[in-house]
């Protein structure tokens, strides 16, 4: 009797540590399965700004370039993914407008030259014969370097009405370039450490009616800032 009880009691020991062995193996599994997600997620987020960055250096030299945005005069806030400023612009309506501030300081161990350009600048309609840029401006024309304001050239001063708007001649399509860039700024001279602030706006033509100019979307590929001695 001794004996079967005995091996009675040595089989439910043997049940019980395999079932407790089956737990912890279902258990380190489960965490490894978590903290796959986990990480997974963490560089999916952290790459992000890689993979989609709105803000491109060009040329190998140390600076902090800071680019914000704000809408009819809200907070501004500070955005680096071409995803986001895309998100900021949509569902734009007429007299909407936009601040835009460029801060860039020359963190290099020498004195720098920076040329500054959004590029490519697009516009999609339902019909293209209707361009988001005609209706886009540059506010007043202007632009700030340092609390310095200075006019921005024009492609053609002459004035010109299209589907009977009169379109202004700060309007991004007159001043971009045959790639479609809007150069901002070019070679303005940072002595090591300095930074330079730059200011201007961009609105959206308060006198658009056009219906084909519902739902259009105009997007700016990034900011491209083009470092040299």
């Amino acid at each position: 009797m001794t004996v079967i009880l005995s091996a009675l009691c040595g089989k439910g020991v043997d049940e019980m540590n395999h079932k407790s062995m089956s737990v912890s193996i279902i258990m380190l599994v489960l965490s490894l399965l978590l903290f796959t997600a986990s990480s997974f997620a963490w560089f999916a987020l952290s790459d992000a700004a890689k993979v989609d960055p709105f803000i491109v250096e060009v040329n190998e030299y140390e600076a902090d370039i800071v680019f914000q945005i704000s809408k009819n005069g809200g907070a501004p806030q500070t955005l680096i993914t071409q995803s986001e400023i895309a998100q900021f612009l949509a569902n734009s309506v007429p007299s909407d407008y936009f601040d835009f501030v460029i801060t860039v300081e020359n963190l290099s161990s020498t004195q720098v030259t920076a040329s500054i350009y959004f590029n490519d600048i697009l516009s999609t309609t339902s019909d293209s014969n209707y361009d988001m840029r005609d209706v886009f401006l540059i506010t007043d024309g202007l632009l700030s370097v340092n609390a310095s304001t200075n006019p921005i050239p024009q492609n053609d001063p002459t004035a010109v009405t299209k589907y009977g708007q009169l379109l202004s001649n700060y309007r991004l399509s007159n001043l971009i370039d045959g790639s479609n860039d809007f150069m901002i700024i070019e070679e303005i001279n940072l002595s090591i450490g300095q930074t330079v602030f730059i200011e201007f706006g961009l609105t959206y033509h308060e006198t658009t009616e056009h219906m084909a100019y519902q739902g259009g979307i105009l997007t700016i590929g990034g900011l491209y800032v083009v470092f040299d001695t």
